[in-house]
């Protein structure tokens, strides 16, 4: 399944600003030596004179007057991309996240990659096996709150070669660990000191 391509407004003149330019405000504010505070009223700024707008309290969408695509919809084959990602994503016990926007938009841009909900989903048990292993081994209780955090792991689980077999020893190493962790934090996934 692919998802629709992206349709320019206009072919000239425009810059592409996905994620990455989230990032790229974290760094110029480190760069200009001047706290991530200043950014945030200079990004309000921009809310106000209605270039953007909060979509969610850690989502900010550039209004349609100055996106240089074309709005696209999900059509049902990637509703139900989305549907099983967000279920897979919110099932294990480390994974405390409530499926944002911003993880939607991920999970769109990895199934126009041409990522399966098998890969991911393989990703997730591979990226929840080693959250497992360092929580058990006493790095701090800290729960996975986004699908980015696997997004790393795709590139290594579609790796020609690996052999369905090890995937189900991943699966059964994820379930195995978590239920140590739960029986140390409890069915919420929170440590007692949380």
């Amino acid at each position: 399944m692919s998802a629709p391509r992206l349709v320019l407004k206009q072919s000239t003149g425009w810059f592409a600003a996905g994620w990455q330019f989230g990032e790229a405000l974290r760094e110029l504010s480190e760069a200009l030596r001047q706290p991530l505070g200043w950014t945030e009223p200079a990004l309000q700024q921009l809310v106000d004179q209605g270039v953007c707008r909060w979509a969610e309290a850690d989502v900010l969408e550039v209004h349609d007057r100055y996106w240089p695509y074309e709005k696209q919809t999900p059509g049902q084959g990637q509703q139900d991309y989305l549907a099983q990602v967000r279920r897979i994503l919110l099932a294990p016990a480390c994974v405390r996240s409530s499926f944002t926007p911003a993880d939607e938009h991920l999970a769109l841009d990895l199934c126009q990659r041409g990522v399966t909900v098998v890969q991911l989903q393989r990703a997730i048990w591979l990226g929840c096996t080693r959250k497992y292993i360092a929580m058990l081994n006493g790095q701090p209780p800290m729960p996975i709150t986004s699908l980015r955090y696997f997004a790393g792991l795709v590139d290594e689980v579609r790796q020609p070669g690996t052999p369905d077999s090890y995937w189900e020893h991943v699966r059964r190493k994820t379930a195995q660990l978590e239920r140590p962790w739960l029986n140390r934090t409890g069915p919420a996934g929170v440590t007692p000191t949380d």
